[in-house]
């Protein structure tokens, strides 16, 4: 199964602060970090990070890890548009 380009969570969090009516600063505030690393964030300049994702689940209601899966299929998706060695499959000894 192929995946095609996932959506960065800020895109997904920058529609959930919309739908709330919540501004960025606003938001950074309540969850307390700089309104630069959410900007950034919001943005997609900059990742979803494990403590990021619990203050998001706490002020959302998401579960804990929820931020960080759609971070990690943003970050495989974009891995897999780079080019790859050919890396060899080890093969298990007998």
């Amino acid at each position: 199964m192929h995946m095609h380009n996932p959506a960065h969570p800020g895109e997904i969090l920058k529609d959930w602060l919309d739908d709330l009516d919540q501004t960025i600063a606003g938001f950074a505030d309540r969850i307390d970090v700089s309104r630069t690393t959410m900007s950034k964030i919001i943005n997609g300049h900059s990742r979803v990070t494990a403590d990021v994702d619990l203050r998001l689940a706490a002020a959302l209601g998401t579960t804990e890890g929820y931020w960080l899966r759609i971070q990690t299929q943003r970050d495989l998706w974009e891995a897999k548009q780079q080019a790859r060695p050919n890396i060899q499959r080890l093969a298990l000894a007998a």
